[in-house]
């Protein structure tokens, strides 16, 4: 007779934490407007959003005892710890402000920190879908029930992904014009003295970047490898002295980094497809 198993016979259990991620954004957010309240002191360590409602009239605030202005199209963010003191009392009648507090570590793992520079303060210039989202919020939040904040919860995050996505997009701009720069750097070292012989790694660390970079941006931007380049200019430069008629063929090899003057002859065939002396 056919024996007939359940299958939870024959299976273990997972544990949940092989399947769900924690999402550890508990929030701390608040709302106020002028004559609400005068100081508040921070409650955790993170990052300190501040949103401006009020389209016509700039935001200003302190946090211990630096003076802010924000604009409504702006978003500012601190770098804060559990203590500092945010004194509203600055804002002018009619103003809003929406502040919220993302625990430090919850950032830390997007590397936020390097994107925030002393004194600590990054100003985001926002867009039309976190102007609605504020103006969603603010809706809700007169509601004051538990579905409303949770519905509350999600539009900031929401707020603080977009935030994330023009941050990572500015500083990747930030990045590609240091390493274009990088490259024009390499490009005038290997220029300015066609006796030596760089190799990657040389450059690299003379431009204050990794081979890596290096390799990938210098092709990228100049269409040839770093080595093609070198070897290019060297060729041409070469050429041009040997058909002044004024260089000798061992001067022209050590002026373009060749220590044998049939290394040189050799590297000219094969670059150009003919010798150097039939120039002249």
């Amino acid at each position: 007779m056919e024996n007939k198993h359940s299958f939870s016979e024959f299976t273990t259990p997972l544990p949940a934490n092989s399947f769900f991620r924690e999402l550890s954004a508990v929030m701390q957010y608040g709302i106020w407007n002028a004559g609400t309240i005068s100081e508040l002191v921070l409650p955790i360590s993170g990052y300190l959003n501040i949103l401006c409602i009020e389209e016509q009239v700039p935001c200003s605030y302190t946090l211990d005892d630096h003076q802010y202005t924000i604009a409504s199209n702006y978003t500012n963010v601190h770098h804060v710890t559990t203590g500092q003191l945010l004194d509203i009392s600055l804002l002018k009648e009619n103003t809003k402000i929406i502040a919220f507090i993302v625990p430090q570590e919850y950032l830390d793992v997007y590397h936020i920190i390097e994107l925030i520079h002393p004194p600590n303060i990054r100003v985001i210039r926002t867009n039309s879908s976190i102007d609605l989202l504020k103006q969603r919020i603010i809706d809700l939040y007169i509601c004051d029930d538990l579905l409303s904040n949770i519905k509350i919860h999600s539009l900031l995050l929401e707020i603080l992904t977009l935030q994330m996505e023009i941050l990572l997009s500015e500083n990747k701009s930030v990045v590609k014009d240091q390493l274009l720069e990088k490259v024009i750097q390499a490009k005038k070292i290997i220029q300015e003295d066609l006796t030596q012989n760089y190799s990657i790694g040389d450059l690299a660390k003379t431009i204050g970047t990794n081979e890596q970079y290096l390799k990938k941006y210098f092709k990228q931007h100049v269409g040839k490898t770093v080595m093609n380049f070198t070897l290019e200019t060297k060729m041409l430069y070469a050429k041009n002295l040997i058909m002044t008629g004024k260089h000798r063929i061992s001067d022209v090899a050590r002026l373009t980094g060749y220590k044998h003057a049939t290394h040189f002859t050799t590297a000219f065939k094969k670059y150009f497809g003919f010798i150097p002396n039939s120039l002249k």
